[in-house]
C-alpha cells in the first residue's frame, strides 16, 4: 500500500489480527507482518483530519460554556494500538474507538457536565462511558465520549483538574512498571491504593472530608504497594 490509499475495512481488520498473533508471540510471515504495519499507519493517519475537526468543535464548545480553554489532542502511538489488540481479543481494528482522540481539562465537575451536555446537543454521541458516577477499579475516572467525524469515531475525554492531576501520575507509573494501571492491569497492591487515593481526592472534590480511617486505610495499602512504587516491580 502506497500514497494516500485508504485501506478497506477488511483490509484493516486482517492487518489488526496478524498484529494481534504477532504481540502473542505467534508465528507471523514477515511479509505479512510488513504488510500489516503498513496498513495500520495509514488507518491511522487517516484519523487526524477527523481528529483536527473534532478538537476545533471541543475548543469551540469549552469556549461557548465560558470555560477555561485547555484542549488537546492526540493519535494513538502504534504500539499502544497493538497492545490493545493483544490485551482485547474480541476487538476489530476497524471498530477500535479511541485512536484519535482529544480532550478537555475542567475546573470542576459542574463545568465538565456542562460541556458534556452541550457536546451531547451538538453531536450525538456513539457511546458514554462515565468514569465518575462509575470510576474503573484503578480509580480512573472522567467522561469519555465517543463521536464521529468523518466516518472517523473520536473519542473526546472530558476531566476534571483533579482527575486529571490523578490520571497524569499513574500514567507516569504505568511507564515505570510497564502495566496499564489506568485500565485496571497490574499489582493489585498498586491498584488498590490507587483507588483509594481517587476516592479521597473525589471526596475533597466534592467539598468532602476525607475520613481518619480513610487516611489509616490508604496507609496500610501503601505500606503494601512500597515494593512496586520504589522498585518497578511486577509480581
Amino acid at each position: 500500500m502506497t500514497g494516500n490509499v485508504t485501506p478497506s475495512k477488511s483490509q484493516v481488520n486482517k492487518a489488526g489480527r496478524t498484529l494481534r498473533y504477532w504481540a502473542r508471540g505467534e508465528p507471523v510471515d514477515a511479509d505479512e507482518l510488513d504488510a500489516a504495519r503498513t496498513v495500520l499507519l495509514a488507518y491511522r493517519a487517516g484519523h487526524q483530519y477527523a481528529l483536527g475537526k473534532a478538537t476545533m468543535d471541543l475548543r469551540s464548545m469549552v469556549k461557548t460554556e465560558g470555560c477555561a480553554v485547555e484542549v488537546s489532542q492526540r493519535l494513538k502511538r502504534v504500539p499502544t494500538i497493538i497492545d490493545k489488540l493483544r490485551r482485547e481479543p474480541t476487538l476489530a481494528l476497524a471498530n477500535m474507538q479511541d485512536i484519535g482522540g482529544c480532550r478537555s481539562v475542567l475546573q470542576g465537575i459542574p463545568e465538565l457536565r456542562r460541556v458534556q451536555r452541550r457536546l451531547a446537543k451538538n453531536r450525538k454521541p456513539i457511546r458514554v462511558n462515565d468514569y465518575i458516577t462509575d470510576p474503573r477499579l484503578s480509580g480512573y475516572r472522567g467522561v469519555h465520549v465517543i463521536v464521529e467525524y468523518d466516518h472517523r469515531m473520536i473519542e473526546v475525554q472530558l476531566r476534571t483538574r483533579v482527575m486529571h492531576e490523578w490520571a497524569v501520575t499513574v500514567e507516569r507509573l504505568s511507564g515505570r512498571l510497564h502495566a496499564d494501571l489506568k485500565s485496571s492491569e497490574g499489582p493489585e497492591e498498586v491498584l488498590l491504593l490507587l483507588g483509594l487515593i481517587s476516592e479521597a481526592m473525589a471526596a475533597e472534590e466534592e467539598g468532602e472530608t476525607v475520613t481518619q480511617a480513610t487516611l489509616d486505610k490508604m496507609g496500610e495499602l501503601r505500606t503494601a504497594a512500597l515494593p512496586f512504587l520504589t522498585g518497578g516491580t511486577q509480581s
